[in-house]
Order: C-alpha cells, then structure tokens, then sequence
C-alpha cells in the first residue's frame, strides 16, 4: 500500500512539472537578438604588455551607452562608445530596426581608450551632440575628450563635426570617465561637471593629507562654465575639490534642496569619499555630505538622484564595491580573496 502511495505521488509530481513548462511564462519585456534589431555592437577587450589590469587598473570597467534622437524624427537612437575599438551610432527606423551609421555621421572616434559618452544639445540649436570621454595609457593628446557637434541631416543620416577643443572642452591629459551637462547658474544654457580619477594603483600608505593639498590637473573632477558658447575652467573658485587622491567614478544632478537650483553629487573609489555639492546661487558651490549624511560607502561606483519613496524629495542612490561584510568575498570555504588576505596582515 505504502509502494502504491509513493508512486501515485511521483506520477503526480511529474504530471504537474509537465504541465508548468508547457505554460509560456509571462515576463514585462521580450529580449531581441542582433539579428531582429541590426544592433551587433561589441565591447571586446584584448589584453597585451601595454594594456592590462597592471597598466590600467579600470581595463574592465566598460565603455558608454547614450540614447537619444539624433536627427529629430521622434525615435531614440542609440551610440557606443568601445573601448579599444571604433563607436557606433546606430540610427532608429522605427519597430525597434537600427541602422549603423557611423562612418556617414562622422562619429567612429579614436583608437584609444574610449569610456562614458553623453547626448545633450550643447550649443543650444535644438540638435543633440556627442560628447566622448576618454581615458586609459598613452599621451595627453590620445587622452583629450571629443565633442561631436550635429550639423543637421546630411544625404539622409545626421552629421557631427568633432569640436572639443574649439569649445575648451577637449581636457588632453585627464583620465575622465564620464561627464553631465547641466545649466549650473540658471541663465539658459548648458555649463559641464567632468569626472576624472588618477592612474595610478589605490595604496593605502599615500600620503594622503599631501595629495588633497592641491589641485591635479589630470586627476581632479572639473567644473566647466559656458560663456557664450566657449566652456572655461572655473572649478577651483567654484569650490569643486579636485586632489591627486581623485577615483571619480560618477556623477548625478538634482536639486536636492529644492530651491530651484542644480546640486551635484560625485562618487570616488578608495581613499577619496563623495561629495555633494549645494548650489549657492553665484556660480559656486559648497560641501555638505558629512551633514546631509550619517554615513557613506566607501568604495562608491555609480550613483543616481531620484524620488524613491515618492514624497517629493529627492533621494540619492550609490553603489558600492564591497558588500557588507567579507563573507561574501571568499572564494571558498577554505580561504579568501587576496584583498582581504592583505587586510588581515599584521
């Protein structure tokens, strides 16, 4: 009776496994292959003796996506940035098909290391341009950032003219990893936060006090103000604190006092930690974090600004390297990762 039971119940079992994969399971979005959209980008990373983990310690941190419309029809369009090899900018031709213009929009990039990107229509015409950060080993030149201006619809397909350094935002030199243009003293155009962080491996015997002493001028975050169309360097009486200590890694704008005016928010890797700027209304800003927060990570990567819990205030959001505690970082039962091995020396 008892073997009777027990196999009536494995029929059972199996009947009702039959019947759920049979069931097609409800989800809120449906993936597309390369094949259905013409998106075929990839960020492939080849390691050598010039590039690697050593010479570049953010190597795997990836490139930058930004999406908007380009050419005006009402369709997102979208744009990468690779790190070793050319962008694409794939054009929207409506029911989610992408075309990749890249060579007729004029906007494949160097051959270094590119990283974030951002859309915005920087001098005000009513057309968004590109604006691509770089990074990585090589000359200050090979570093400096591009700033592609749309011309408009040329031969069908819009058309950029790279102008950073007419504008002064070419930057050659830093290590920027990404950038957020917002207009900082509310007179209608657009002014640029830039992150930036150092090239050099974290070492927790720096002299640190000496490091924060002054401004670098490749690794400290900047603070760009637009003067009719020319950016100029206004970081340091703007009070944007800009040390050799600098591991910026984001960046999110909000006005998270409500009073109508940008604040800024930045995270930084390691030793340095975040800062949020309030916006004082006369084109600088002041520090506030260790008042405005209990705590903060310590290890901070990216970071957002949005009304959460909807009450109408802004709350902040920030990710962090390391979990909360270090069991989560051993590889195993029997040891664990050789950061924390290092931690535990005496």
């Amino acid at each position: 009776m008892k073997g009777e039971c027990l196999r009536l119940v494995i029929i059972s079992i199996l009947i009702s496994s039959l019947l759920s994969c049979g069931k097609k399971k409800r989800t809120l979005f449906t993936e597309m292959s390369s094949s259905q959209t013409g998106i075929n980008f990839r960020n492939d990373i080849i390691e050598s003796e010039d590039y690697n983990v050593l010479t570049y310690e953010y190597i795997y941190n990836g490139g930058g996506v930004a999406v908007g419309d380009v050419n005006n029809d009402g369709l997102p369009d979208i744009y990468f940035t690779s790190n070793m090899g050319p962008n694409k900018l794939y054009l929207n031709k409506g029911n989610f098909q992408f075309e990749d213009i890249t060579d007729q929009a004029g906007v494949r990039g160097r051959s270094k290391w590119k990283t974030g990107v951002v859309m915005a229509d920087v001098n005000g015409d009513g057309l968004l341009d590109i604006y691509v950060c770089y990074s990585g080993p090589g000359t200050g030149q090979e570093r400096a950032n591009e700033l592609y201006i749309n011309d408009g619809v040329k031969n069908g397909a819009p058309h950029f003219t790279e102008s950073a350094k007419a504008y002064g935002l070419d930057a050659p030199g830093t290590f920027t990893t990404t950038v957020a243009f917002f207009d900082m003293d509310n007179d209608g155009d657009l002014d640029m936060f830039m992150v930036n962080h150092a090239d050099m491996f974290y070492n927790p015997f720096y002299n640190t006090d000496k490091l924060r002493a002054k401004r670098n001028p490749q690794f400290g975050n900047r603070l760009y103000r637009n003067d009719n169309g020319h950016f100029t360097d206004v970081s340091e009486q703007a009070g944007i604190y800009g040390s050799g200590l600098n591991f910026g890694l984001s960046v999110a704008i909000s006005d998270v006092n409500n009073d109508g005016w940008p604040d800024i928010y930045t995270t930084n890797d390691y030793d340095e930690r975040d800062f949020l700027y309030l916006n004082n209304h006369d084109g600088t800003f002041r520090e506030v974090l260790d008042k405005a927060a209990g705590h903060i990570s310590e290890f901070a990567m990216g970071s957002d600004i949005a009304d959460y819990n909807n009450d109408g205030k802004p709350d902040i959001a920030v990710l962090d390297m390391l979990p909360e505690s270090n069991h989560r970082q051993c590889r195993h039962p029997a040891g664990c990762s050789f950061i924390e091995r290092c931690a535990f020396v005496s």
